[in-house]
């Protein structure tokens, strides 16, 4: 204890923790293609360090207030927590299962008591949503969209000749009637959700399927055509104009961040009043 960086209440926070924290937290931003400077890396380690020195005042507030998650609980948490194979709970080689138990009392804990500390923070009320959306119209503009599958045949080494014949075939089909996503769930390269691409606005797919299916008729099964990847038949299912999105769209969306808020406020003031009260050794 006495070597350690950082003392929390006669706790230490050790270097590794320290070094694991600073890990974590560099991997999420570079995920973000955030491209760090000199100066933001050597701030890493202080935020590491106050994010360890929150986590392990509650913590300790937990096991003052005899909060802890039972052992069945935990157990089903550290369940849902480790990689499967196959099917096969815990087989994938090098799975330490001890440590998965602890990460999962750690965020059952974690979880109890913010829930603990945001039991009397209330919902937003009609109103509050209301004139959010009034007042923040300029969030909710939404661009054209649409909803649309696709049936492809990727090219992965053949010539386009090879495959247009391929897909003239589904789209004969289903212009017979079989259903597009049965079809596109047996045939496609891109089978997942039956072709299923959700709603998009313009630019999320590549310029050559935007120029098709931007302007394709509703519910009719498009020609074929081309893209770098490969060849394609596709339908559009709905389309949304452009505008600002109706309070109805988005209410339960601003009701929820509203709330967020409010819980973010109060686990705040209770973090600062624990860290009033705490010893905390900072080693220079």
């Amino acid at each position: 204890m006495a070597g350690a960086p950082v003392v929390v209440n006669g706790e230490p926070i050790e270097e590794g923790e320290i070094r694991a924290e600073v890990s974590g937290l560099r991997k999420e931003l570079e995920s973000r293609a955030c491209e760090l400077s000199f100066e933001q890396r050597l701030q890493l380690r202080d935020r590491a360090i106050s994010l360890l020195v929150e986590r392990r005042l509650i913590f300790q507030e937990c096991r003052r207030l005899g909060i802890s998650p039972t052992p069945q609980v935990i157990e089903e948490a550290a369940a849902a927590l480790v990689p499967r194979v196959d099917g096969v709970s815990g087989c994938r080689a090098g799975t330490d299962l001890t440590e998965v138990r602890r990460e999962a009392e750690r965020r059952l804990t974690f979880a109890a008591m913010l829930a603990r500390w945001c039991r009397n923070i209330a919902p937003p009320k009609s109103t509050e949503v209301r004139d959010y959306y009034r007042s923040h119209q300029d969030q909710f503009w939404r661009p054209e969209t649409i909803h649309a599958s696709h049936l492809v045949r990727n090219k992965e080494g053949r010539s386009i000749d090879e495959i247009r014949p391929e897909i003239e075939a589904a789209r004969q089909r289903l212009i017979e009637g079989e259903d597009f996503a049965k079809l596109a769930a047996a045939c496609s390269d891109c089978p997942e959700n039956g072709g299923d691409l959700g709603f998009f606005a313009r630019g999320v797919m590549v310029e050559e399927f935007d120029a098709i299916v931007f302007s394709a008729p509703l519910r009719e099964v498009t020609p074929v055509f081309e893209t770098r990847f490969g060849v394609h038949i596709a339908m559009v299912h709905e389309r949304r104009t452009e505008g600002i999105m109706e309070l109805t769209e988005v209410g339960g969306n601003i009701a929820e961040a509203l709330h967020r808020v409010k819980q973010d406020r109060e686990v705040g003031r209770q973090l600062e009043a624990l860290r009033r009260k705490a010893v905390i050794q900072v080693a220079a």
